[in-house]
């Protein structure tokens, strides 16, 4: 869902532009960040390009505008809003070079205020949503590819529909999703998130994702069995609630894992992947997983098979597969073994390293069933004369959300 966040280091001034928000900004959730401006703009994970941002303190330096120019480097509108007490000529010939949408001063005019919030709401967000979708993949047997075709489908939605992705790495026994798509070092696991979930916010938990891409980030797997026995369903429940508003498709990789915690991210998911080959193992290992799908009380809307490494002479046939599992076929992923290998060898997601490979082709296809004739890029804010009529910062951080 595309937020409004209010970024303010006086928590009584932030406050303020918060109770004045929410009476207007009913398209948006509105996000209270009480915090400079210049650190909550170095959050790699806090604001995403389809944010709108009021940034609210007593000047504003040019390195806050260089961080603001490297959120957003197209030219055009910057989704911002800045709040000073005496805004300098220089700033308001800065933000507008920039395409900042105004600068208006404090204490706010409320009907100025409000009259800019409206404009805002005239055109909300493409695309956004009540609230994120929720993709779980599981495999019936090792080998499927499950983890591979969930992160890589990750990243194809973010970057081929500009969505906020997050995927994260249920895998008890090798927590190695985050390898696929980048070659860094995850910062933390998920065991060691669901360790401090008694104090978590979305400042730690930025602090703790591993940002793959623009718009995909990963919570790693704790790859070890010991450490994810100590994940529980209602740490995993918490998670997903802190980080539902925060995204637009959170994607659930839980392996051939039936247990209490994967069972709960079942539960929430709106759509279910079982992958599966076109071999006679899967066949049997994919009926007992259908079964307990079903015993689950799932309906088969919600289940969408997925054939990975597809060959038209498999040794299991398309329609004995769907007959014997009761389900039809959603997906077809294509034996393409060279840019998948290279892809996963290096670390970088196979849509970024072979465009137009066989493998690519399926996911971007993939991603239409999920997102339809969605366009990546949207249009710009309109555009605004300055607001400039009407003529220290703390170190804390603290965030709140507000529906």
């Amino acid at each position: 869902m595309a937020k409004l966040i209010l970024v303010s280091a006086d928590e009584t001034q932030a406050r303020q532009l918060s109770a004045m928000a929410g009476q207007v900004a009913t398209q948006r959730q509105v996000q209270l960040v009480c915090t400079d401006p210049e650190r909550a703009l170095g959050m790699a994970g806090l604001i995403h390009p389809s944010d709108f941002l009021i940034l609210q303190a007593d000047d504003f330096s040019l390195s806050v505008l260089e961080r603001l120019r490297q959120r957003f480097p197209e030219p055009g509108d910057v989704p911002c809003i800045l709040v000073t007490p005496s805004p300098t000529a220089e700033l308001l010939m800065r933000a507008m070079r920039m395409g900042v949408r105004s600068v208006l001063r404090w204490p706010l005019d409320p009907r100025e205020f409000n009259e800019e919030l409206e404009r805002l709401a005239i055109k909300p967000q493409g695309g956004a949503e009540a609230e994120a979708r929720t993709l779980t993949f599981t495999s019936c047997k090792g080998g499927s590819g499950t983890t591979f075709v969930a992160a890589n489908l990750g990243y194809a939605i973010a970057a081929t529909r500009g969505k906020r992705v997050l995927l994260v790495d249920l895998v008890q026994q090798f927590g190695d999703a985050a390898f696929l798509v980048t070659d860094k070092a995850p910062p933390a696991t998920l065991t060691d998130i669901c360790q401090q979930v008694d104090r978590l916010d979305l400042a730690l938990l930025d602090a703790c994702i591993t940002h793959a891409h623009p718009n995909f980030d990963v919570i790693a797997g704790a790859g070890d069995p010991v450490k994810a026995g100590d994940i529980k369903a209602a740490h995993l429940e918490s998670i997903l609630d802190l980080v539902r508003p925060a995204y637009d498709v959170i994607i659930f990789d839980v392996g051939q894992d039936i247990n209490p915690s994967s069972i709960m991210v079942l539960d929430h998911s709106d759509r279910i992947y079982p992958v599966l080959q076109l071999t006679l193992p899967y066949l049997r290992a994919g009926r007992h997983l259908m079964e307990i799908f079903h015993s689950l009380g799932y309906p088969t809307e919600r289940l969408h098979m997925v054939i990975n490494q597809y060959e038209k002479n498999a040794p299991v046939s398309l329609r004995t597969l769907e007959e014997t599992l009761g389900a039809k076929v959603a997906h077809m992923l294509p034996l393409d073994p060279k840019p998948a290998r290279d892809a996963s060898n290096q670390g970088v997601p196979v849509l970024q390293l072979a465009e137009r490979s066989a493998i690519s082709r399926a996911l971007v296809q993939m991603v239409e069933s999920v997102y339809p004739g969605t366009a990546k890029k949207e249009e710009g804010l309109l555009k605004k004369l300055l607001g400039h009529r009407h003529s220290q910062p703390g170190t804390g951080l603290h965030i709140e959300k507000h529906a």
